[in-house]
């Protein structure tokens, strides 16, 4: 896909999913534990997403995890975050996030409500719906979705199309 940035491998030790094949769908999945090094891989590869000429939608995938990050992980998260506010209004098309617990997608959609992201966020209870979700919005931004993000997303087409 036309440009697509080009993330670095996975280092060792690293479990999170960083995965820019659908681009400009991008795809991340948590591992069961989230640890120090996934964070730094998982903001590097945030910043190659950023510097692409294309505006890309991401999926996060926090089925996986087996436990919340702890306090330090969480505030390093939000400082990132809070500190590419202007990047992430202008780069990205929107995020959804998978949370398999509903009670949980609820407390996610009211912090929402009370502190907004630059771009449109949204909770879902798996990753086809949120992939959906996301193919509608690259579609709306007048992108080429690619046909594996389509299959992801259980759309036989585009959905103008």
């Amino acid at each position: 896909m036309v440009g697509r940035p080009e993330i670095g491998a996975r280092p060792a030790g690293v479990g999170i999913e960083f995965d820019v094949s659908l681009w400009p769908l991008v795809l991340v999945s948590m591992p069961a534990t989230l640890q120090v090094d996934d964070i730094v891989y998982l903001q590097e590869s945030y910043e190659y997403v950023f510097a692409a000429p294309t505006r890309h939608a991401l999926v996060v995938d926090t089925t996986p995890l087996q436990s919340i990050p702890d306090a330090t992980l969480r505030r390093r998260m939000k400082e990132f975050e809070d500190g590419r506010r202007p990047i992430i209004r202008e780069r990205n098309i929107g995020s959804a996030i998978v949370l398999s617990n509903s009670l949980v997608r609820g407390a996610y959609t009211a912090l929402r409500w009370i502190s907004p992201q630059p771009a449109p966020n949204k909770a879902f209870a798996n990753v086809r719906d949120a992939a959906r979700w996301c193919v509608e919005g690259i579609e709306a931004d007048g992108q080429e979705v690619p046909s594996g993000a389509y299959i992801l997303a259980g759309m036989s087409e585009a959905v103008g199309g």
